[in-house]
């Protein structure tokens, strides 16, 4: 599908070698994107900050500031659901 731009208001046809560098500038940008997906998703499944101060809290005065506490455990639960590409 030929692509148009505007040159002094008149609508003008891409020429290959425009055509050939905007399809490598929209495919660099999808990638891009497509890298950082897991970051939106990570942010999505993570709870507010507020909560995540709790679970510290709790696990703090639990003796439980390792592996096994609520935090941690939600922490790496998130992570490995949405892990770095």
């Amino acid at each position: 599908m030929t692509r148009y731009r505007l040159l002094d208001g008149k609508k003008v046809a891409y020429t290959a070698k425009e055509e050939a560098a905007r399809d490598a500038e929209e495919a660099a940008v999808a990638k891009e994107q497509a890298a950082n997906e897991y970051k939106k998703k990570r942010r999505e499944a993570f709870t507010a900050i507020q909560e995540q101060l709790d679970m510290l809290y709790h696990d703090l005065v639990a003796g439980k500031l390792d592996a096994t506490g609520t935090w941690a455990k939600h922490i790496k639960a998130v992570k490995d659901a949405n892990p770095k590409p």
